[in-house]
């Protein structure tokens, strides 16, 4: 008689006298093996089920956003006042008509300036946030107020969830 590798149940040959001992010692051995599995799968299921919990409610408190990209075309004005379905937290916009050195400016909520850059230079703006709306000034020159007329812009703004 031989017995198999993993769980050592047994295997006959034609010439082996089948005794019930050994039936009901192969079955204790499969039963015991299916009960470890299961309690090895159960535990596992709990503690994910956990993990995700946990998870849960982390994400819960960090709250949501939600981000807002378009384009506009500048009307050669020295104020520009973008509008958004929330709250503006970071708003970023990219002037894309001159290719060879284009226009990007980076807006944090709250900060009363901020950098517009072409190439290596920067030109200082002005920024006023209201409610869902932030305006960009710049006193000098409407291309810095990211503005120009008849220029593409492209922003991306991450705004909050209220």
């Amino acid at each position: 008689m031989n017995k198999t590798a993993n769980f050592q149940l047994t295997q006959w040959e034609k010439t082996d006298r089948i005794l019930v001992e050994e039936f009901n010692s192969d079955n204790e051995k499969i039963d015991a093996a299916l009960k470890s599995n299961a309690e090895a799968v159960a535990a596992e299921t709990a503690a994910r089920d956990e993990e995700k919990k946990a998870l849960q409610a982390l994400i819960g408190q960090r709250g949501n956003c939600f981000v807002e990209f378009g384009s506009y075309t500048g009307t050669g004005n020295r104020l520009r006042t973008m509008t958004f379905s929330h709250k503006p937290i970071l708003v970023i916009v990219r002037n894309c008509t001159n290719y060879s050195s284009p226009l990007h400016l980076v807006m944090i909520q709250g900060a009363a300036n901020a950098n517009g850059y072409e190439n290596s230079s920067a030109a200082s703006v002005s920024l006023a946030w209201s409610g869902n709306s932030v305006s960009i000034t710049n006193s000098n020159n409407a291309t810095y107020s990211f503005d120009r007329s008849g220029e593409q812009y492209f922003y991306a703004a991450l705004l909050m969830a209220e």
